[in-house]
């Protein structure tokens, strides 16, 4: 029964998207997290974080002022349960990053050789007060761990660190704050962007943004990117991920949410995450 409440929620109910989360063999009948192992956190016991210490399973980066915490308000009327906030960026570049594995642990691995081939799928909800230019830029998906650190989104843009490091997912840019572009890059490497302006984010409205790598898939579909349960059109080819020079191939992996604050007015523009999953299963 809870497999078919799943699938007939659609994909832009309040939970995890049928698509990635029932299609690719997790929360149906008979799941066994031992086999599939699946991560879900709904932020219900969220502490107060302090910065660059590592608490519980998460580890984070925050500049003076800026909070990462259990939001106390909840809306019923959105299906919150537990909210992650990323609040107090009221300063021009002001910056909170969180991720999974206490800033040490990868959980997930994107590698097309045999004998070491996986599912891996991430997805989380969340939204932001404002999408306007040049507030709150954002990159959420799966980095390489110790991601949170000062400087983790560039100054003034909100590009992913120019240094270079392993990451696959999404991203804002404060210069156009409202478009999400699909991205992957590799540590010492370049940004690649696979869509630019794959979706819309409208301010303090929840959007849904997940991935799935599956090494079974069709030529030039085994990563796959999705916006509100959706896949998108764009993918990764095979020979990128194959070579690994400019994609994180064969690299622990774990979840990352990133922000930037670009307004140079000092005004806060708080980061809000209902929910983010990650999953994966060996197929060799």
């Amino acid at each position: 029964m809870s497999s078919l409440r799943h699938a007939a929620e659609g994909a832009i109910g309040r939970g995890l998207s049928p698509a990635i989360w029932q299609n690719y063999g997790f929360l149906v009948q008979g799941f066994d997290p031992s086999y599939c192992p699946f991560f879900f956190d709904d932020f219900a016991g969220m502490p107060r974080m302090a910065s660059v210490t590592a608490q519980g399973p998460y580890y984070t980066y925050q500049d003076t002022g800026v909070t990462i915490q259990g939001c106390a308000a909840a809306d019923n009327s959105e299906g919150e349960f537990g909210v992650l906030e990323i609040a107090g960026n009221d300063a021009d570049n002001d910056e909170g990053h969180i991720e999974l594995g206490a800033g040490v642990q990868g959980l997930v691995r994107i590698d097309p050789t045999a004998g070491e081939r996986c599912v891996v799928a991430w997805e989380c909800r969340m939204k932001r007060t404002s999408v306007t230019d040049n507030h709150t830029a954002f990159a959420f998906g799966i980095g390489e761990p110790a991601f949170c650190a000062a400087e983790g989104l560039v100054d003034n843009t909100g590009a992913l660190v120019a240094a270079g490091k392993d990451f696959v997912g999404f991203q804002t840019l404060c210069a156009s704050n409202e478009e999400i572009d699909t991205v992957y890059m590799i540590g010492s490497g370049a940004v690649a962007q696979v869509k630019d302006n794959a979706g819309t984010a409208v301010a303090d409205t929840w959007i849904k943004l997940g991935c799935v790598y599956d090494p079974r898939g069709v030529t030039n579909k085994k990563l796959l990117f999705f916006i509100d349960g959706v896949e998108l059109g764009d993918s990764v080819t095979d020979a990128v991920i194959a070579a690994g020079t400019a994609f994180p191939t064969d690299e622990e992996m774990t979840l990352v949410l990133l922000s930037k604050n670009g307004d140079a007015n000092s005004t806060a523009h708080a980061v809000y995450m209902d929910w983010w999953a990650i999953g994966s299963y060996c197929v060799d």
